[in-house]
């Protein structure tokens, strides 16, 4: 499955999860948490009503919230009290006994009275009921009443009755009852308190939905939010395929180019954004960056592999093909080859010759798969070499010299490639200078510098001095090779596998090889 349509996939899995938890949370948290939501709404507006109609003794301006309200103000004495409403205000006088009764129980309540809610609705009990009583009388002296009643049928349940204390001398009564029939909560809340001589009653009815009423507009929004979680699994699909699935789509096309194309044909990698894309590409480019560079350094290895390779066979023809004559010969003592105890050392130079040119092939490749780095002493280092080579040098009669900096100077380099690469050029130098001259190191913090002089480089061999098997003819003794040519072909070769820059030069009465850093910070 490709990633699009993986995120397709997961952007649907993840809506429906979603939906999922939002509809669970609709069904069976919501409509709880909003019911009691409403309850502690409608208690606090009740309470907000008592407070506004203590400092106001009216509720004329009052927003009502929902609820009905009305407000009774009993003075200290008589029995006429004021009613308020939102929209009303006037005053009754209550005649009956078992009316006046009522309004002295309830001038006579306190802060005492409200803490203990049982004894104080006992007390009410018996005086409501006598006024229903007298109130039904006079009722049926002007009507006459005949109906059935079924007791069994309960049309409400009383389903909370609870007194709040409130402070600042204030109590309010929580009255709950619950339809049988819808599950609908109706509750009254009644007030008291005492402002000055006035005893003040404030009555809030409400009405708190049951969560049956709220499920069916959820059920009538599920196609609503089905389509919305479409459409966004949609939206985050596109998206996502724009900001992320083409970027890597874009990656993988690049990659199968460079699979069939040179490297050096294509064009770095278009880098935009900040975020882990962008970190992705710029990681890239680099590591094609350092993959074009390990191509050039390998074709150039396997090029200098196949010249070495054919310069090798060609130089060991030679000697080869010259022993295998002198063998001949004294095999079958042709002329003067028939004269061992001569050609014998002939032929034994000829295979030594072939020996050590073996050797200096074999050393190039033990030494090029040597990794290991070191910080290295050049001073200690040179006179090591110098050391070694002093005999050789001090039998033609040339001066070996070294010339240090002010300061020590160290290179983190393989001293093993060093070593060799300074011993080859050393030698060399002795080998290519003639007697009584000189040969001196110069050290440098970022070069080092081995001058010999007298010597000179064949013009038609300055450019071509560091190839295998190119060797010079000195001048005054035309039949005898210096060496077989290897040394400064292995010195170059050591020397760029270490980061290091070899050149040579013709100086007004010598020869110059230099051998220098290509970066600041190596």
């Amino acid at each position: 499955m490709k990633l699009g349509n993986k995120t397709f996939l997961y952007s649907v899995i993840i809506a429906f999860i979603t939906g999922m938890v939002i509809f669970s949370y609709m069904i069976f948290l919501m409509p709880a948490m909003y019911m009691d939501y409403k309850e502690k709404q409608n208690r606090e507006n009740a309470k907000s009503s008592l407070a506004y109609f203590k400092d106001h003794e009216s509720l004329k301006g009052m927003e009502m919230r929902d609820s009905g309200v009305f407000g009774i103000a009993i003075p200290d004495k008589g029995y006429t009290i004021k009613i308020a409403g939102s929209g009303f205000e006037g005053n009754i006088e209550f005649i009956s006994p078992s009316a006046r009764k009522l309004i002295d129980q309830i001038r006579s309540l306190n802060q005492k009275s409200f803490e203990k809610s049982d004894d104080l609705f006992q007390k009410f009990k018996p005086l409501l009921s006598s006024v229903l009583h007298e109130n039904m009388g006079e009722i049926k002296k002007n009507f006459k009443f005949t109906m059935d009643v079924d007791k069994s049928v309960m049309p409400f349940k009383a389903q909370k009755r609870k007194i709040h204390m409130l402070g600042g001398g204030m109590g309010m009564g929580e009255f709950t009852v619950k339809s049988n029939y819808s599950g609908t909560s109706y509750t009254n809340f009644v007030g008291f308190v005492k402002k000055g001589k006035t005893m003040l009653v404030i009555v809030n009815s409400v009405m708190t939905p049951t969560a049956k009423e709220i499920l069916p507009v959820i059920y009538g929004s599920i196609p609503t939010l089905v389509l919305l979680m479409i459409i966004l699994a949609f939206g985050v699909s596109e998206i996502y395929s724009k900001k992320i699935v083409k970027p890597i789509k874009k990656l993988s096309i690049d990659a199968e180019k460079r699979m069939y194309a040179s490297s050096y044909s294509l064009d770095p990698l278009e880098v935009s954004g900040k975020d882990e894309i962008a970190d992705l590409t710029t990681a890239l480019n680099l590591l094609y960056q350092k993959q074009a560079q390990a191509v050039e350094e390998l074709e150039e290895e396997n090029k200098r592999k196949e010249v070495y390779m054919r310069a090798l066979s060609h130089q060991l023809k030679t000697p080869v093909t010259a022993s295998l004559l002198l063998v001949d010969g004294m095999i079958g003592k042709v002329g003067k080859f028939g004269d061992r105890e001569i050609y014998l050392p002939e032929v034994k130079d000829q295979l030594q010759e072939m020996m050590s040119i073996i050797n200096e092939a074999s050393s190039i490749h033990h030494m090029s798969d040597q990794q290991e780095i070191e910080w290295i002493d050049l001073e200690v280092l040179c006179r090591e070499i110098i050391e070694k080579n002093r005999i050789n040098a001090e039998a033609k009669g040339i001066t070996l010299r070294i010339e240090n900096p002010e300061k020590k100077v160290y290179w983190q380099k393989n001293v093993r490639m060093l070593r060799k690469i300074l011993e080859n050029l050393i030698v060399n130098g002795i080998d290519h200078t003639t007697e009584n001259g000189d040969v001196k190191l110069i050290i440098q913090e970022t070069k080092i510098r081995v001058l010999n002089h007298p010597g000179h480089i064949e013009e038609g061999l300055i450019e071509n001095i560091f190839e295998p098997f190119v060797t010079s003819v000195q001048e005054e003794n035309l039949d005898k090779q210096k060496g077989h040519g290897l040394g400064l072909y292995i010195a170059k070769y050591f020397a760029g596998k270490l980061g290091l820059e070899l050149k040579g030069k013709n100086l007004q009465d010598g020869v110059e090889f230099m051998i220098e850093k290509r970066g600041k910070n190596d």
